[in-house]
């Protein structure tokens, strides 16, 4: 079997939704052209939509090394780093807002420096900029904290995370007084 053939198949499987198989395919196929860098990115957007980040990160990074100056793989690639870096930040603001961290704020000012960077690496990340705007709250920076709900707002959402958007700001300014 050719890589073309199993690309086929991984495509087939996609259209009907399933995505796992589709993932074997791409797999099969890298097996059989393991440099081909628009297979490991195909594998990694099917892998993200998965909810297979680590997966996702592997061949997205890939893609991009093996390809350096193609830019749907970097910008790809800086999506998928901005999307890991927010999950490592909402776990460590949730972990503290559970009481596992030793003082108030311990583990705010870290999670608000992976947030930043990940801001940096996907600046349509409405996900990033609020949690960002959660960090920057809890470090009583509410300038900070507004300025990212703000940036947040701008940018394309649904109508339930408008709604969110404007209570997080509404939180933010009664702290401001």
């Amino acid at each position: 079997m050719k890589a073309e053939d199993c690309l086929k198949k991984a495509y087939r499987s996609i259209y009907e939704n399933d995505f796992e198989q589709a993932i074997q395919w791409f797999e099969q196929a890298l097996v059989l052209a393991p440099d081909n860098a628009d297979i490991h990115y195909r594998c990694s957007i099917t892998c993200a939509r998965s909810g297979r980040l680590e997966k996702a990160l592997a061949h997205a990074r890939l893609a991009s090394a093996l390809v350096p100056e193609q830019e749907e793989y970097k910008l790809h690639f800086d999506r998928l780093q901005s999307m890991e870096l927010t999950l490592m930040a909402k776990r460590l603001l949730e972990g503290e807002s559970a009481g596992s961290a030793v003082g108030a704020g311990s583990t705010s000012k870290p999670a608000a420096s992976l947030l930043e960077r990940a801001v940096r690496l996907d600046p349509l990340s409405v996900d990033a900029q609020v949690w960002l705007a959660i960090a920057y709250t809890e470090l009583e920076q509410y300038d900070r904290a507004l300025s990212a709900v703000q940036e947040a707002s701008v940018l394309p959402q649904d109508v339930g995370i408008a709604k969110q958007l404007q209570e997080l700001e509404q939180r933010i300014r009664k702290h401001m007084k």
